[in-house]
């Protein structure tokens, strides 16, 4: 973390920066029609729920890169300007104790060498949907900042899946060897179960419960 010395445009040149924006259409509703169009370009179905829904702006010095990660939501990522190459590996690149531990504190992974399944160049006008849980890095070439526009939320599919990694994350950490979502729906019930239940104990994740 660190303060702004000046105008954006101008700090971002002078020194390597990642600039993240969350929650915009919280406090500058005046992007919620951006938020729609970009919806509606992608196809999204209003008739299906989506949870978490998120909208952020992000704005990166040029060359300033964004390691190997994953992220548990979709992601439709819009250029606004300079460029934002999105690397993007298939889901078998992470393993099942990385998607476990995603949303704690494992967002990032290490480097390792995997088949690229297709790189995305986004210029300002350019868009791309990043899938949940399929690795990618980006970069940032050139000599203008990047800035981006990015909707992300997750689907009933998603919550329910994360879910099942989320619980087998707590039955690994029992020095058990829990299975992967999709292996056996009886125990993935079992486990959004307990999920839910764990949201009455710890008041947190509630407006997942019943997913």
């Amino acid at each position: 973390m660190t303060e702004l010395d000046g105008a954006i445009g101008d700090d971002v040149l002078a020194r390597p920066l990642h600039i993240h924006m969350s929650d915009v259409t919280d406090w500058a509703p005046e992007y919620r029609e951006a938020r729609e169009h970009v919806l509606d370009a992608a196809g999204v179905s209003r008739s299906e729920p989506r949870y978490g829904e998120m909208t952020v702006i992000r704005v990166f010095s040029p060359d300033v890169p964004v390691a190997l990660h994953g992220d548990g939501e979709t992601q439709l990522d819009c250029g606004l300007g300079g460029r934002n190459a999105w690397h993007v590996y298939p889901p078998s690149g992470l393993s099942q104790e990385e998607n476990e531990a995603l949303l704690r504190g494992g967002h990032f992974v290490p480097w390792r060498e995997m088949p690229l399944f297709a790189t995305y160049d986004l210029h300002p006008g350019d868009g791309f949907a990043a899938p949940p849980r399929w690795p990618h890095w980006i970069e940032h070439p050139g000599p203008e900042p990047a800035v981006s526009f990015e909707v992300g939320y997750w689907t009933a599919d998603d919550v329910r899946n994360r879910k099942v990694w989320d619980v087998n994350w707590l039955l690994r950490k029992a020095r058990l060897s829990p299975r992967p979502p999709g292996e056996s729906e009886s125990l993935d019930r079992r486990k959004r179960k307990v999920f839910d239940a764990m949201t009455v104990i710890t008041r947190k994740g509630g407006e997942y419960r019943g997913v």
